[in-house]
Parts: C-alpha cells; sequence; structure tokens
C-alpha cells in the first residue's frame, strides 16, 4: 500500500467531521445544497490563503533560514525540543 492511500485511511475521521460540523455552521435560511456549497467554497478559500500566506511568508525568509548561523540554531532548538518531547513520552506512566 502507497503511503498516501495509507495516509487517507488513516485519516477517515475527517469526513465525518465535517459532515457532522459544517450542517450546523449553515444558515437557515438557505437550502442545504446551497448553504453546504457555500460552506465548502469558503473552506477552500481559507486554505488556499493560509497556504499561500505560508508559501510567501516562507519564500521571503528562505534566504535568512539558509544562513549557517540561522541554519545550525534551527538545528539544535529542534533537536533539543525533539529530546525533550522524547523524554517526557519516556517518562510518562501509560
Amino acid at each position: 500500500m502507497t503511503i498516501g492511500r495509507r495516509r487517507s485511511l488513516d485519516r477517515w475521521w475527517l469526513g465525518s467531521r465535517h459532515t457532522g460540523l459544517l450542517p450546523t455552521l449553515a444558515p437557515p435560511h438557505l437550502s442545504p445544497a446551497l448553504a453546504m456549497t457555500l460552506l465548502v467554497l469558503l473552506h477552500t478559500a481559507l486554505t488556499l490563503t493560509w497556504l499561500g500566506s505560508y508559501v510567501l511568508l516562507l519564500s521571503k525568509a528562505g534566504p535568512v533560514l539558509h544562513e549557517p548561523r540561522v541554519h545550525r540554531a534551527l538545528g539544535r532548538t529542534t533537536g533539543v525540543v525533539l529530546i525533550g518531547f522524547g523524554i517526557a513520552v519516556a517518562t510518562t506512566s501509560g
């Protein structure tokens, strides 16, 4: 099984969450089909805006993030965070 399919199968609950949540947000004066269409389009627009902003921010920050000093600092910081998470997981009982 490919990784993409595996991830899709692992996230089956996303569809149930959306089908359970979106109707509660629909305006009552619109037909259900129109309301759901508008909500899906709004969700798509917000997702594209968020991801576009993220790409723009990272493209502008790219040269700074590739400086050796910043690159080393980010590597050390993420290493410390991951070690901390590992210690937290190892010390919790459960």
